[in-house]
C-alpha cells in the first residue's frame, strides 16, 4: 500500500522521520506524538525527560516515552529544523 503524509513544515517531517528510528515507533506512533507534541515542546519534553507529556499521545505508553527520551536525549534535532522546505 501507498501511504501518504502531509506535514506543515520541513521541520515537523524531520521529527516524523526522527521518531520512527527509535525502536517500537512506526508511522502511527509517529504521527501521534506529533499532533500531540508539536517540534518544539516535543525537544523540550525529550531534553527535560517529560515522559509524561510524550505519553499523552495515543498508543504511547510509559515504556515507549521512555525509550524515546533515552533514545534521543543529548543529540541534536533533526535536519529539518535548519534546513529550507
Amino acid at each position: 500500500a501507498i501511504r501518504l503524509f502531509g506535514f506543515l513544515s520541513g521541520e515537523e517531517r524531520a521529527w516524523f522521520a526522527r521518531l520512527q528510528d527509535a525502536p517500537g515507533v512506526g508511522a502511527r506512533i509517529a504521527l501521534a506524538i506529533l499532533d500531540t507534541l508539536p517540534p518544539a515542546p516535543l525537544m523540550d519534553a525529550i531534553a527535560l525527560g517529560d515522559t509524561a507529556a510524550i505519553s499523552r499521545a495515543h498508543g504511547v505508553g510509559k515504556k515507549l516515552a521512555e525509550r524515546i527520551v533515552t533514545e534521543f536525549k543529548g543529540k541534536p534535532p533533526p535536519l529539518g529544523l535548519f534546513a529550507s522546505g
